[in-house]
């Protein structure tokens, strides 16, 4: 694979005949992720069929559905505690983790280390889910977004939010158990790290580019209001997350190693 520091500013100056690759983007994508993230390809599939069970997002987010993988969820979490209240918000919270931190940073490395676009829209995505409530797999019907083609790194990003992450976090938010903004708080740390690991990747003023307006700008192109601004804050020299994620409320789950109420 091609030293991706050496493809500085490809997105926007890419010839033609360059974007379209003898390779299906399944494969090529499939390979950069063995390459790279292997372990992603455990839980993301690739142009393959999903199983019966796995649900795009308009089927999972039915309000027959949600809340029943949620007291699944929360059953197993508070399982050595069944006379505690269970509570939904820490429950949500980690739930959405799941979804967020298994399916962004792959969706993250297909866009930015690979100069086709992956079309990231929630109908060509299915997740599965693990016996107990949480999503553990992704299967991705892999198809060229072809208005993406030729955009900068942050606004492939930024059409990501929109595509799939804003409808996403506001079908979760929608059944009343968690509010947006701590979802959102969640996702921001996310994006943080994982454009860490990434800077071996993406040359250093592409990984600025993409800090500047993940969360150090206010709104996003089409002029809505980016909901990763200051999600995360410039702290003692470091990022931090703004806020808790609020899942040392559940009984036997610890705190996060860098939770804000530990500062």
């Amino acid at each position: 694979m091609a030293n991706i520091r050496q493809q500085s500013q490809r997105f926007p100056y890419a010839q033609p005949i360059f974007m379209q690759g003898d390779r299906s983007l399944a494969r090529a994508l499939r390979d950069l992720l063995r390459e790279q993230q292997p372990y992603m390809l455990e839980s993301i599939h690739l142009d393959e069929a999903a199983p019966a069970d796995a649900l795009t997002l308009a089927e999972w987010s039915r309000a027959e559905q949600f809340p029943a993988l949620a007291q699944r969820y929360g059953d197993y979490l508070y399982r050595q505690h069944p006379d505690a209240v269970q509570e939904a918000k820490p429950v949500q919270s980690l739930w959405a983790q799941w979804y967020f931190g298994l399916l962004l940073p792959p969706l993250m490395l297909a866009l930015l280390a690979e100069s086709r676009a992956l079309d990231c829209s929630p109908q060509h995505i299915h997740v599965q889910f693990h016996e107990h409530g949480h999503p553990c797999a992704f299967w991705i019907a892999t198809h060229d977004d072809e208005e993406a083609r030729y955009l900068t790194a942050p606004q492939r990003i930024e059409r990501l939010i929109q595509q799939h992450l804003i409808p996403a976090v506001n079908a979760i938010a929608q059944h009343g158990g968690i509010n947006a903004r701590l979802i959102w708080n969640n996702m921001g740390f996310s994006f943080h790290w994982f454009l860490g690991e990434l800077k071996t990747l993406l040359d250093e003023a592409t990984i600025l580019q993409l800090e500047q307006m993940l969360f150090f700008t206010r709104r996003l192109q089409d002029g809505s209001d980016n909901p990763l601004y200051r999600t995360m804050l410039p702290r003692g020299g470091e990022m931090v997350r703004r806020s808790c994620c609020q899942r040392y409320r559940i009984p036997d789950v610890e705190r996060c190693g860098n939770c804000t109420l530990s500062v």
